[in-house]
């Protein structure tokens, strides 16, 4: 039996980061996986949902939301599922934590504060290098430098991480946390400072109420259900590339056999129209291969 909740479920994560008692773990969190120069003072929750400005068009609905003393705005997002518009996503979000800072009034000169993206991805996102953690920023593609410092996306790919905690980063310790709790029965020394030690009190399943234990148990099902699905498209697409395979093999075969005997009959001077008949193969197939053996 787990004794850690597994924080890549939807309950999991928002029991470990989302909640009053669990924002010390949120403000280390944030501190080190953005690399901030200071740690946050405190952090006020903001509501998960933002109305767009038409009734057409889609809501923004976080994870997690929330704003510090300083006005910077937080998203941290768990991805279980597999989301090929991924980008886009993040990208569509943070629109809502930018023009929520407009104010009314001539006034308002564009003052925006800075907003962050952080997205935790339970699956490859780029399967072309080993890269787990990207931060992105706006930059000026002639100098390579930061353009714009007030935008800022974390993307932490957690299928990639393989890493232990020997010489690890401070990054590297909560992708650690994230990706193995579940499979933990003792606090790795590495781990066992604050805020990781009260992260691992709070993900106790023994200290889940009742109540939280009947959603914890959901939102679990819920991972795995999810999990055997992608399992089963994989599969399934391999095995339907591996069939389509044999079938395009056995077509090649069988072209190459007919045009072994066209080119056989064409020998004899048989005319086109009587090795198409005895082939398959059109006229023109024919005449092309006529011109080849010139």
């Amino acid at each position: 039996m787990a004794r850690y909740i597994d924080p890549r479920t939807d309950f999991g994560f928002k029991r470990l980061f989302g909640q009053e008692d669990s924002k010390e773990i949120l403000k280390g969190f944030l501190l080190d996986v953005l690399a901030l120069p200071h740690p946050i003072a405190e952090l006020s929750f903001i509501p998960v949902e933002q109305l767009p400005a038409s009734p057409n068009e889609r809501r923004g609905i976080y994870d997690i939301y929330c704003v510090d003393t300083m006005g910077r705005r937080f998203i941290v997002e768990m991805q279980q599922g597999l989301q090929s518009n991924i980008k886009e996503r993040a990208l569509y979000y943070t629109t809502f934590a930018i023009t929520y800072q407009a104010r009314r009034g001539a006034d308002w000169q564009f003052d925006l504060l800075p907003v962050y993206c952080v997205a935790l991805l339970d699956f490859v996102m780029i399967d072309d290098d080993e890269a787990y953690l990207r931060t992105i920023q706006l930059c000026d593609t002639a100098t390579q430098s930061v353009w714009f410092d007030k935008l800022t996306f974390v993307f932490i790919e957690l299928a990639k991480f393989n890493r232990s905690l020997e010489a690890a980063t401070p990054a590297d310790k909560w992708i650690y946390l994230l990706r193995n709790m579940p499979a933990l029965q003792n606090i790795p020394a590495e781990l066992a400072s604050e805020p990781f030690s009260t992260a691992f009190t709070i993900a106790e399943e023994a200290a889940l109420s009742p109540e939280e234990r009947w959603l914890y148990e959901g939102s679990l099902k819920q991972a795995r259900d999810l999990n055997a699905k992608l399992t089963y498209a994989r599969t399934t697409a391999l095995e339907e590339g591996r069939a389509e395979g044999r079938a395009e093999g056995r077509a090649e075969g069988q072209r190459a056999e007919r045009v072994q005997i066209a080119h056989s009959l064409r020998a004899r001077g048989l005319d086109p129209t009587t090795i198409a008949e005895v082939t398959g193969l059109s006229i023109g197939e024919i005449e092309a291969l006529t011109k080849e053996a010139l």
